[in-house]
């Protein structure tokens, strides 16, 4: 199975109707045009107009790289006609990085830019997803062995979108009317969130590919309880058996102590419990300790902690991070 037959696929999946305007940022080089060609090619066909920008190596080193090297901010009407976009696909051949050469000096403007061109895609859209293709360097960035990261989201990818999109429309429509959430997970632990007045979102080809979840943002300071999470993997380690408090929202204690050394190294807001998840992808039936796929896994359950507020919460920061577990009782109150 290739990518690129995928693609007719996953344009199946994307949300986009006869007459939308969509923009789709490429962050790939000239030798990997043909993925964004075909995408756009494929959107034709359902009536969706595209608008192609490419960020690739080059423009990061020769264009970027300049600005910042003459400590100049680039133009606003720029980033102003990024933002009237209110359709964006991100599709990533590789993730950004700092350009070779670049001097200590410029890295602050350098940083500066992309977080502005990175808000103009993000912010206040009507859909915002990421397609991350299947290549070594994402790979490397999301920890797994490439042939083991090739395989898992290739087959993610094939799921049935039709199908996937009816099962999150139909499982939002069961639990949609809770106010409260109480997970029971091992032998003896229990979790309670507080959800009231909180809106689900379905990620069945508008978010993050691969699809495959339903999920919400908990009241932040409303999460009380204990949580057994049988696998973690941080920095390549794995954690087994992990133990998690939280108290009026927040993580005051995990079993995994280089895991607990890093969390509270960050700042307070870090350790929000943020989301609330549900896998409903049937293509994902491997739990690997990698987040990236097993949240999505049909029967499974995650939370998160860090960032929220894109999808309806109030925590704002750049830190997000999820834990995958399994569980019997889930009961929606």
């Amino acid at each position: 199975m290739e990518f690129i037959n995928l693609i007719p696929n996953i344009c199946e999946g994307l949300p986009f109707e006869k007459g939308d305007l969509v923009l789709l940022n490429f962050w790939g080089d000239n030798e990997d045009i043909e993925i964004l060609e075909l995408i756009s090619e494929t959107l034709s066909k359902k009536g969706v107009i595209s608008f192609r920008q490419q960020c690739s190596k080059r423009f990061l080193e020769k264009v970027i790289l300049n600005f910042a090297r003459n400590n100049n901010h680039i133009s606003k009407e720029y980033f102003e006609f990024l933002s009237s976009f209110k359709n964006i696909v991100d599709i990533f051949m590789y993730p950004p990085s700092l350009p070779e050469g670049i001097l200590e000096e410029e890295i602050p403007m350098f940083r500066k830019n992309i977080g502005e061109l990175f808000n103009a895609l993000v912010s206040n859209k009507k859909y915002y997803i990421q397609l991350n293709i299947p290549t070594e360097a994402n790979a490397s960035t999301a920890g797994i062995e490439y042939e083991i990261y090739r395989h898992l989201l290739l087959n993610a990818l094939a799921v049935d979108y039709k199908e996937l999109k009816e099962a999150c429309r139909d499982k939002i429509e069961r639990i949609k009317e809770a106010k409260s959430i109480e997970i029971f997970t091992g032998e003896e632990y229990s979790l309670k969130l507080d959800i009231s007045g909180r809106h689900w979102y379905a990620d069945d080809g508008c978010g993050d590919f691969p699809s495959g979840e339903v999920y919400i943002a908990p009241i932040e300071s409303g999460s009380n309880g204990e949580l057994f999470v049988p696998q973690i993997i941080f920095n390549g380690q794995i954690y087994k058996n992990v133990h998690m408090t939280f108290i009026e929202g927040r993580l005051v204690k995990c079993s995994a102590e280089p895991l607990e050394k890093f969390l509270f190294s960050l700042p307070d807001n870090h350790r929000i419990l943020c989301e609330f998840g549900i896998g409903l992808n049937p293509r994902i039936k491997e739990l690997t300790g990698h987040s990236l796929f097993d949240e999505k896994a049909l029967g499974t359950y995650h939370i998160a902690l860090g960032m929220n507020n894109l999808f309806g919460g109030r925590n704002e920061c750049r830190f997000h991070m999820d834990f995958v577990f399994s569980s019997e009782k889930v009961i929606f109150k």
